[in-house]
């Protein structure tokens, strides 16, 4: 195998390795993109058996750019179907593959994505349950608030029967497509 000398210091060493030193930089710059889940990424990308690490460098890069993408975009497709996870999920979903015991190394991420679509899709339910309950908060909010200001007018809630009686009139449908204005349906 052929080996170099650097002209600097004499240091002989092998291209493989100048290339695999590059790889291991960029190993190392790309784990703050996983903002403190990076031993779990590397601990994930351990089950594809990138091990010894000196020797497949290159997949472990590859791997460890695969899942920083996700963690960038945190939206993953999976048969024809985009998912959207957050972060937290991510992390959730990674330790569950992680804490699994496999009998042969991952061949890819579909264990990982199945696992993922469980958390987005609960994460998915408790966004909308959190929305329901707000829009029905501010519902209620404005309920009370219309109550709160008949009793300050002293208005009188009307049914339609009295309505029709107050006003002398036998069918509200005349009313119908006229203006009318006032609590009390007064006309102009």
């Amino acid at each position: 195998m052929t080996k170099l000398i650097c002209p600097k210091c004499a240091f002989e060493f092998r291209p493989g390795d100048a290339f695999a030193d590059g790889e291991l930089r960029d190993i190392i710059n790309l784990l703050p993109r996983f903002q403190g889940h990076g031993k779990l990424a590397l601990e994930y990308c351990e089950l594809f058996g990138v091990t010894p690490l000196r020797l497949k460098t290159k997949k472990l890069l590859r791997l460890l750019q695969e899942v920083s993408a996700l963690f960038g975009s945190e939206i993953f497709n999976f048969q024809r179907k985009e998912y959207s996870i957050s972060m937290a999920g991510i992390a959730e979903a990674l330790r569950t593959v992680c804490n699994k015991h496999f009998e042969r190394p991952l061949e890819n991420h579909n264990y990982l994505k199945k696992v993922m679509i469980g958390i987005a899709e609960r994460e998915r339910k408790d966004v909308r349950d959190r929305t329901d309950r707000e829009q029905r908060g501010r519902e209620e909010g404005r309920r009370e608030e219309d109550k709160k200001v008949r009793r300050e007018e002293g208005e009188k809630v009307l049914t339609a029967e009295e309505y029709k009686k107050k006003r002398g009139i036998e069918s509200l449908v005349e009313r119908v497509g006229k203006k009318m204005v006032g609590g009390q349906g007064d006309e102009m």
